[in-house]
């Protein structure tokens, strides 16, 4: 259970911070987005930050604090109209985050309260864990199947990209056979996905790439329903039914929890349990459980560096930071789950026998609805990877993907078998 005591959000008092006067400038070439995390959080709770483009944002860098906005969505809502900067045009239109600060249309991302409730209510009635728990013997089949290509795909010094070949279509391939997409989908799903979490690109093209995909694919379910989740929302009762637009939506959604998170989960897990090989002998004795490995994995390296956005409703403070009624506000995971207010002074140790929980899929009424889908994935595939090659090592660095809000790398070129390589595999950051 946790037992870390809530932060107190009460009225405004004399503002000393401010988001005219940024703590630190988060840059998408950051070469580590643990630093900028370690900087924001020394700062305080609740600190002003510059995101790419010169946007300002207060990001919340502590664990408690941070549950707490997450909880009180009454003043910390999701809805951009409540953003003051964005209502007077300050905010240019082609700014490459606009599509994940201030998506538009009603979604499971931009409503709070009746109207979150109202999207989310008939998908947790269908996107239930017994569905998910169904998926089991399907994720282990696609796993070994991946696995084998990633073998097949190897040069004769055991060298491959495990992002490529595994994590990247593992997870779309899984939340595909959810939502009954066909396999033709997929590649250009994932191809504008990337587009769209690249915080260098207008994802413009690519949200509306998506948007037809999905049209299409509802359009194909209304007429050809199946046993998938997509046909169970088109079939629920009238009362519960769902605009197209909110259909539209509500899949986009899904398919960014289902697979984005897993992608990333899954190569961070294998960075985390090759650069600390006594963990990893752990694992692979018997002495801990793959569960606990992943959950420290979420907590250590979090798929979700920062999350945007919230908006104050109306004047508060928070931490010791004069919240504006209309101010942006984000949430800072890599920052969270690191934080020695809650770990205490081994926060920034690598460790599965760790007990305690983690923020990473976020709390309150948008926790993250795929959360027992990526657990499962990553539970599956890293045991099966490390089971076949427990002595696999990466063979060159991982770059960071270009992005301030996911914590992602372009590729992870890995060596299955390091014992045959001329040279020591590098360990990660």
């Amino acid at each position: 259970m946790d037992l870390t005591p809530p932060t107190p959000i009460t009225e405004p008092s004399p503002p000393e911070l401010s988001l005219s006067r940024p703590v630190h400038r988060l840059d998408v070439h950051s070469l580590d987005l643990h630093y900028d995390a370690a900087v924001m959080r020394k700062a305080g709770a609740v600190v002003p930050v510059q995101l790419p483009g010169g946007v300002p944002v207060w990001a919340i860098t502590r664990d408690a604090t941070a549950r707490a906005a997450l909880r009180n969505t009454d003043i910390f809502r999701k809805d951009p109209r409540h953003w003051a900067a964005l209502q007077r045009g300050e905010i240019p239109a082609d700014w490459p985050l606009i599509g994940l600060a201030a998506p538009a249309g009603p979604s499971l991302i931009t409503t709070d309260g009746v109207d979150h409730w109202r999207l989310r209510g008939p998908l947790s009635t269908v996107f239930t864990e017994t569905r998910v728990r169904a998926l089991r013997t399907s994720i282990g089949i696609i796993t070994k199947k991946l696995l084998s290509d990633l073998a097949d795909a190897a040069t004769v010094d055991g060298i491959v990209d495990f992002r490529k070949l595994v994590a990247w279509p593992l997870p779309m391939t899984v939340i595909s056979l959810l939502l009954g997409l066909p396999e033709s989908e997929h590649d250009a799903l994932r191809s504008n996905y990337e587009i769209f979490f690249d915080d260098t690109r207008d994802p413009t093209a690519a949200l509306a790439a998506i948007e037809e995909i999905i049209t299409r694919h509802l359009d194909a379910k209304r007429r050809h329903p199946g046993d998938d989740l997509t046909s169970a929302l088109l079939q629920l009762p009238r009362d519960e039914q769902l605009t197209t637009e909110e259909l539209v939506a509500t899949v986009q959604v899904l398919i960014a929890a289902g697979h984005e998170t897993t992608v990333h989960l899954l190569v961070n897990g294998v960075l985390a349990l090759t650069s600390h090989r006594d963990q990893l002998d752990l694992l692979l004795q018997g002495e801990v459980s793959w569960d606990r490995a992943v959950e420290e994995i979420l907590r250590w390296e979090p798929p979700t560096a920062n999350f945007l956005m919230r908006f104050a409703t109306r004047d508060s403070i928070l931490g010791d930071a004069f919240i504006r009624r209309g101010d942006p506000v984000m949430v800072c995971y890599a920052a969270m789950g690191r934080d020695p207010n809650r770990y205490g002074p081994t926060a920034d140790d690598f460790d599965i026998t760790r007990e305690g929980g983690h923020t990473s899929f976020g709390h309150g009424p948008h926790t993250c609805i795929g959360a027992p889908l990526a657990r499962l994935e990553g539970r599956i595939v890293l045991q099966e990877l490390f089971s076949r090659w427990p002595d696999l090592a990466p063979d060159a660095p991982a770059p960071r993907f270009p992005s301030v809000l996911m914590n992602s790398r372009t590729c992870l070129p890995i060596c299955l078998r390091p014992s045959h390589h001329p040279h020591e595999a590098g360990a990660a950051k």
